[in-house]
């Protein structure tokens, strides 16, 4: 049997790869870069208020749980339910295929982006991640969501345990060379497309999947195996503050309200979505927020709206949008959902009006448990 690879064959193979000195690769490139290659490369078009907006393949609307795995390893295996439907174990040789194919791959690309961040707002327990990827639109979503590397980063547990990001959401893997590896479709063919995270080499890979979120929900997923070890809650959940300094929490699923009710203008925002509970109170984990647009009503949801389309020039906005349908002329429609229900819009937190600076708060005084409706009305955000 092969040995199995170390944290530093891995690391060291990723640095190679970014080691480029011809000019290809773009360590940490500015925000108006990556906006600025996005639209010249049509991976998204501007709309007239600066918005960038783009559409993903029919099978990347969404996350897709049955291309999800975790690299089951002895360091780990025991931490996880594998009996749970969403655990669905790959196999280390398995890994190292994907991993040497997204190596050789973003080889071949003309152009890629490093970009070294931060997944936490705690400076006591925030991830170094770094996501290498050669899709500007992907390096822009990262800005938005991910923080900035604090000065005083040596303060985390994490400092010295950085975590590494593969995005290659438009390219396939080769059906036949997985077959028997990863999920059969129910066409009999072999799936082409794989998210998977290492937890103990610290590696995570989207393959194939160019939803967005998928690259979010990776690192949210990361972020639950590691931080209960250090006696850290992780929530999904958004979070703000009132003016007493009072914290709120509201916790539940995708589509039942967290973002809505949280953008708040008479309370501080923290978070929207993803967070950590410490001995020091409530930290957020990202750097923006993930609005569902479906059925958005500007006047009920003026934060969300404003954050989103609010006009700036293009290249100072950044706000990015999927799968909404937009006509010809510019205008577009939240409620028609022929590309999907699940339109999308990613922007910075700075975007909303009421926002809390450091996104940390103190331990919440209330804790708001979100549902979706079981009647027939339009579910909430």
């Amino acid at each position: 049997m092969e040995t199995q690879k170390t944290d530093e064959y891995y690391r060291e193979e990723v640095s190679q790869l970014v080691s480029d000195r011809t000019g290809r690769v773009f360590r940490n490139p500015s925000r108006s870069c990556l906006i600025q290659d996005a639209v010249e490369r049509w991976m998204a078009i501007r709309l007239a208020e600066g918005t960038l907006v783009t559409w993903t393949p029919q099978d990347s609307t969404g996350r897709s749980p049955k291309d999800t795995y975790i690299v089951r390893r002895p360091e780990s295996e025991g931490k996880i339910d594998w009996s749970a439907p969403n655990s669905i174990p790959m196999e280390p040789e398995t890994f190292d295929m994907l991993f040497e194919d997204a190596l050789y791959t973003l080889r071949k690309k003309d152009r890629l982006y490093e970009l070294p961040r931060v997944v936490g707002a705690c400076r006591d327990y925030c991830l170094p991640v770094t996501t290498v990827t050669y899709n500007a639109l992907a390096g822009l979503f990262i800005d938005n969501m991910f923080r900035p590397v604090p000065k005083d980063l040596t303060r985390s547990c994490f400092a010295a345990q950085p975590f590494t990001l593969l995005a290659l959401g438009f390219d396939k893997l080769d059906r036949d060379r997985y077959s028997g590896r990863l999920r059969e479709l129910p066409n009999g063919r072999t799936s082409s497309m794989a998210v998977v995270i290492d937890f103990d080499r610290r590696i995570g890979i989207v393959y194939g999947s160019a939803y967005m979120g998928s690259m979010k929900k990776l690192m949210f997923t990361v972020m639950n195996f590691y931080l209960p070890d250090e006696g850290i809650l992780p929530l999904h959940c958004s979070a703000n503050e009132g003016a007493d300094g009072r914290v709120a929490l509201f916790l539940g699923l995708s589509g039942t309200g967290k973002t809505t009710l949280s953008a708040d203008p008479d309370r501080a925002l923290i978070g929207d979505d993803e967070h950590g509970w410490s001995k020091h109170g409530i930290a957020n984990f990202e750097a923006g927020c993930y609005a569902k647009l479906i059925n958005l009503d500007p006047n009920k949801e003026p934060e969300i709206y404003n954050a989103t389309f609010h006009p700036d020039h293009y290249l100072n906005h950044g706000s990015l949008v999927e799968n909404l349908m937009v006509y010809p002329d510019g205008t577009f429609d939240f409620d028609d959902e022929r590309f999907t229900p699940n339109s999308r819009a990613s922007y910075p937190l700075r975007f909303v009006s009421n926002t809390k600076e450091g996104s940390v708060g103190d331990h919440p005084s209330t804790i708001v448990f979100l549902r979706r409706r079981l009647w027939g009305a339009p579910a909430d955000r």
